[in-house]
């Protein structure tokens, strides 16, 4: 049975405020702070609310909104994300903060996300890794997790859906190696068991990278991507040269001569 959509809004913001919540809002902040502040221009567009305002507000453009499918303190602007309510070539950058993971259809958002771009515009996406613990879990789930996300594309996957929409892509960083875990401790023992998972999410990071081509280990990623617009080449007509007429008197035939 499918959930009505606000509850599973309202179930997504009540794991944001969980201690698992806020440990991976604040990993996300760490990125993109740094993602972001090597992008500049007028505009900056984050498209569906997830983590509210923490994040638009570190760009470093000289405007920064937030679009969403509902109305809240923060939001600018109410739109479909199938179909944005945003002029074409309008937008120097859009942050999509799983984005891709909640949207009904993550294809129609890239293709809208795009269009909205100016060229040579950057589109920043942070997503759920599916190979890993945290995509085990989704996967195994009888309800989606974290609440609020129907799916988890593949950074690989979702690179071949940017390649044939004309973007290159600039960077890729996998991040938040903690376990999707709940630490049920009481206040004593609490902090014990933090500092433990901690180490724990500090040695997957390590292994990870060391071993592996893909750090599977990884809760997330994140890609940087710029719109390339290519210029078109006429090609020149294939002109062919006429014959030359070579001037002259034709000679005779036999009939003529005759």
């Amino acid at each position: 049975m499918q959930q009505r959509p606000e509850l599973t809004r309202d179930a997504g913001r009540a794991w944001l405020r969980s201690r698992q919540g806020r440990r991976l809002l604040a990993a996300e902040r760490r990125e993109l702070r740094d993602a972001l502040d090597s992008i500049f221009g007028e505009l900056l567009l984050q498209i569906g609310d997830w983590g509210g305002a923490d994040f638009f507000r570190l760009a470093r453009t000289r405007r920064a909104a937030l679009l969403a499918e509902w109305p809240g303190p923060e939001v600018a602007a109410v739109s479909r994300l199938d179909e944005l309510a945003v002029a074409s070539d309008s937008v120097d950058a859009v942050l999509l903060v799983h984005a891709l993971d909640a949207a009904e259809d993550p294809r129609a958002l890239l293709r809208e996300a795009s269009r909205v771009l100016r060229p040579d515009g950057h589109l920043v996406i942070l997503g759920f890794n599916p190979f890993g613990p945290w995509g085990l879990r989704h996967f195994l789930s009888r309800r989606r997790y974290p609440p609020g996300a129907r799916h988890f594309i593949s950074e690989r996957r979702l690179g071949d859906w940017l390649s044939l929409l004309n973007f290159g892509v600039q960077r890729r960083d996998y991040y938040h190696y903690h376990l999707p875990l709940q630490v049920s401790a009481g206040r004593v023992a609490e902090e014990p068991a933090e500092r433990r998972m901690n180490r724990l999410a500090r040695r997957l990071r390590r292994a990870g990278r060391r071993h592996l081509r893909r750090p599977l280990f990884a809760a997330c990623y994140l890609l940087v991507a710029r719109k390339e617009i290519y210029p078109l080449t006429l090609a020149r007509p294939g002109w062919r040269r006429r014959p030359r007429l070579v001037g002259g008197l034709v000679n005779p035939t036999s009939r003529n001569a005759a």
